[in-house]
């Protein structure tokens, strides 16, 4: 198995997002593509399209290099942003790559770090959608059309959403100044464990102490020596391309809100991003794109809740 996380936080002062403002939705379609990724497409200078990933545990938009070469972005002249990966930390210069369009959403004249390619099956997308073109709106992912709706929070009509499960979402920045990511309370186990919400994420991880917390005074009992549920090796690799080796635990019950999965299969890891943000000694996980890739979902920045809709979508 081989787990693709993004969770990044650049250590800079937010980006300043600019939006159309004569059209309250935009509705594009999505696919489920390289490694696990809600990908839709983008332009840029009204150049395209360009496959982005949707993460919503990236503070930051980025590119990666197959679009730099073929772009040939000029050097931004700005200082290098510090990238806080899942297992490493690193300087990057930024370029300009101009105006990202997705839809009415513009990220205008946006200096971007350029990462190397993410090659899922020798094929890596673009770049990918982060926090600061995102935060503004309320993502909804209508499964059964395949589609993604971004609207401001009034727009959207909310007796769609009234039979959806509805639990809230924290901002935090975790003490880094580097732009808020989002966390909810799950349970696994029974157990309350706080999920960062990370599209970017192809699988659900959990650290040890979450993993500790599930095995203690619970009949489902996970050993973090031989006797693990299940103890396949699998890779998490990060945005940093850095590639480090896991288990995997199988977990009879996992919860968000009153929405609940059975048997499933989490990660555990305890990254290094854990220890910088500090939270590597609490029960701590990021929930990831494969817990809601088959079901219809929004998530709600401005009034910061995750809604779980039903399992398959409805055709409205």
């Amino acid at each position: 198995m081989r787990i693709f996380a993004l969770v990044i936080f650049f250590l800079i002062s937010p980006a300043v997002t600019a939006f159309a403002s004569d059209e309250p939705f935009v509705r594009a379609p999505y696919r489920i593509d390289y490694g696990g990724w809600f990908t839709v497409s983008v332009t840029i200078d009204g150049q395209g399209p360009y496959d982005f990933i949707i993460d919503t545990g990236s503070s930051q938009t980025f590119v990666f290099e197959n679009l730099a070469r073929e772009k040939s972005f000029p050097p931004s002249g700005g200082p290098d942003r510090t990238i806080l990966g899942m297992s490493a930390t690193a300087k990057f210069p930024t370029y300009v790559v101009g105006d990202i369009a997705f839809g009415k959403a513009i990220l205008e004249n946006a200096w971007c770090v350029v990462l190397q390619d993410w090659l899922v099956d020798d094929k890596s997308p673009h770049g990918v959608i982060g926090l600061d073109m995102l935060s503004s709106y309320k993502l909804v992912f209508d499964v059964a059309r395949q589609e993604v709706l971004l609207s401001k929070a009034d727009a959207s009509p909310q007796e769609r959403f009234a039979q959806w499960a509805a639990t809230p979402l924290q901002a935090d920045d975790f003490g880094l100044n580097a732009g808020e990511l989002y966390t909810v309370i799950g349970t696994v186990e029974r157990k309350p464990v706080r999920f960062l919400v990370d599209l970017g994420a192809s699988g659900t991880i959990i650290n040890r102490a979450a993993a500790t917390g599930v095995a203690q005074g619970n009949e489902f009992r996970l050993s973090l020596a031989p006797r693990l549920s299940t103890t396949p090796i699998g890779q998490v690799v990060d945005a940093l391309d850095e590639e480090v080796e896991t288990q995997t635990i199988m977990v009879r019950r996992f919860r968000i809100g009153t929405t609940s999965w059975s048997r499933k299969l989490l990660i555990l890891h305890n990254a290094q991003l854990f220890t910088e943000i500090g939270v590597a000694d609490k029960p701590f996980g990021l929930l990831g794109a494969d817990m809601l890739r088959d079901r219809s979902f929004a998530i709600d920045f401005p009034n910061q809740q995750l809604l779980i809709g039903p399992k398959g979508g409805e055709k409205s």
